[in-house]
């Protein structure tokens, strides 16, 4: 109510501005018009500020109830991995909304069985290197030409719209499990300092969960499609 009240006193200063004939005056209320204008962003940003940190706030108290050694949470608050590595227990939370409870999702280590790096819907890196993710790689001997067809075009991929991590878990009812450092609605060139982050954490969490899978390794068949 504030804020609208700063940023109603602005319009009617800049629009009082507007209908002077002195000079002196103009300036005046235009100096005032900018003043509560700047007033009414700076109240404006202090509030999303505070709904941030009290949303950060009760995301850490919901974290803080299960157990786990290692996390990552998106900047949006919508998505979460944990790795419980003293129970074993792969955890991954997901909400449309910052108003809505999470889903989800915990684990066992012995029931995660594959897990894939995606970007642009093309994996580029895939373990282990068979199973229900398989069918979206490259055969080896499809490679030379795909590089070589490529070759023109890769100036032209200077940007991705999505960067995620696919893992393949033992359940009929889903699957396949998703978490996205890049999403559709932006566009990233890969040349800029958050692509190389998200690249980074991406990598740093898909070799986390390739060491989960290769301790059941020995006692797991990854499931391949039908043919």
């Amino acid at each position: 109510m504030k804020i609208l009240f700063i940023f109603l006193l602005f319009i009617v200063y800049f629009a009082l501005s507007l209908s002077l004939e002195s000079t002196k005056a103009i300036g005046l209320y235009l100096i005032i018009s900018l003043v509560l204008f700047f007033w009414g962003v700076l109240e404006w940003q202090r509030i999303i500020n505070g709904r941030n940190l009290e949303n950060r706030r009760r995301l850490e108290e919901l974290l803080a109830e299960i157990p786990h050694t290692e996390s990552l949470s998106s900047d949006n608050l919508l998505n979460v991995m944990l790795i419980d590595d003293v129970n074993s227990i792969f955890y991954l939370l997901q909400r449309d909304s910052i108003a809505e409870d999470f889903n989800i999702a915990a684990i066992p280590f012995s029931q995660v069985l594959e897990v894939a790096i995606v970007e642009d819907e093309r994996v580029l890196n895939l373990y282990p290197k068979d199973g229900i993710l398989e069918s979206t790689l490259e055969n080896d001997e499809e490679i030379e030409d795909y590089e070589e067809s490529d070759d023109e075009e890769e100036e032209e991929d200077e940007s991705i719209e999505a960067l995620s991590l696919k893992i393949v878990v033992d359940d009929i009812a889903n699957p396949i499990l998703e978490y996205p450092f890049i999403q559709n609605e932006q566009i990233l060139f890969l040349d800029s300092e958050e692509y190389s982050e998200a690249i980074s954490i991406c990598n740093e969490w898909y070799q986390k969960i390739c060491i989960i899978i290769k301790r059941y390794e020995h006692s797991n068949v990854a499931v391949r499609l039908w043919q």
